[in-house]
């Protein structure tokens, strides 16, 4: 395991390469947390050693490689312009979640009794409104002749 782990194969590769389930290896890990802190050195190691190689190429006296060094420059950039979009996304985050605190207040405001606020209620029960004629002046008579004339 240690020696395809060095290689940069995944957990899951290296545990297929030695005919062992992905899951017996956690279980190995869980009783014997050394292995689990050797496994991440073990999967780092690639890297490192990749970087002290281009790191030696950089800084060869005989003949310096400017395309190692480009390589690495290149690589820094990446990883400002990823931090940089990162710082961003959290800033505009920040930006929707006050936004969204100031609508919440706003609208509990509204929800509220404050002055100045006349709230509006519709109500229709489709019954026809009783109209009182007992106020109405005039004749009770309903225009009707009753004799003939």
């Amino acid at each position: 395991m240690k020696q395809n782990l060095i290689l940069g194969l995944s957990l899951k590769e290296a545990c297929e390469l030695e005919d062992i389930s992905t899951s017996t290896w956690r279980r190995y890990e869980g009783k014997h947390p050394e292995i689990r802190r050797k496994r991440k050195q073990w999967q780092k190691a690639l890297i490192i050693r990749s970087k002290v190689i281009i790191a030696n190429k950089v800084f060869d006296k005989k003949k310096p490689s400017g395309y190692y060094a480009q390589y690495i420059l290149d690589r820094e950039l990446e990883r400002e312009t990823k931090n940089a979009q990162n710082a961003l996304t959290r800033a505009n985050a920040r930006k929707i979640n006050a936004e969204i605190e100031r609508i919440k207040a706003e609208t509990k405001r509204l929800n509220s009794n404050d002055e100045g606020i006349t709230k509006i209620v519709f109500s229709d029960d489709l019954k026809p409104d009783k109209e009182d004629d007992s106020k109405q002046k005039g004749s009770e008579d309903d225009g009707a002749d009753t004799k003939p004339e």
